[in-house]
């Protein structure tokens, strides 16, 4: 596991997955598997809807962590099984997150024994915000491992 984090507040974290880029693009790409590892820690995913492709949208209801939330989005880029862009909105559950967009870009990289994950979360207004999304994504990848 490798996590990055630069000035331009944007996180990177890097993971590899024992599982072929197929299973693991599923397992970012349909609603019934996404319910199942997407949150880690305290907050758990309750419901999800997909339109996967680019100018579709998601829609993902989360519960647990610092308060209920909505997590909301548009697909930039569907490309299977190799790279998912999409818009990232967590509602309003903390006065922080009101009106926060950011992007995320997650890569799929076919490598021996697996599959190289790489996500890109650009667009944060802030180090706190970020220094969140870092522990969320990181406990979601850890979920998505035991998953696959």
């Amino acid at each position: 596991m490798t996590t990055t984090t630069t000035q331009s507040l944007t996180l990177k974290v890097s993971r590899h997955i024992k599982a072929s880029r197929e299973r693991v693009f599923a397992a970012w790409s349909t609603a019934d598997m996404l319910v199942q590892w997407l949150g880690g820690g305290s907050t758990k995913l309750i419901s999800s809807s997909i339109d996967l492709r680019a100018g579709g949208d998601y829609r993902l209801k989360a519960s647990g962590g610092h308060c209920d939330m909505d997590m909301v989005g548009e697909f930039r880029e569907v490309k299977p099984p190799e790279r998912l862009v999409f818009t990232w909105s967590v509602g309003n559950c903390l006065p922080e997150y009101k009106g926060m967009q950011s992007l995320v870009t997650v890569e799929l990289t076919e490598q021996k024994g697996g599959t190289l994950v790489q996500l890109t979360h650009e667009g944060f207004p802030d180090t706190v915000i970020r220094d969140r999304h870092d522990h969320g994504w990181n406990a979601s990848f850890d979920a998505l491992e035991k998953l696959v």
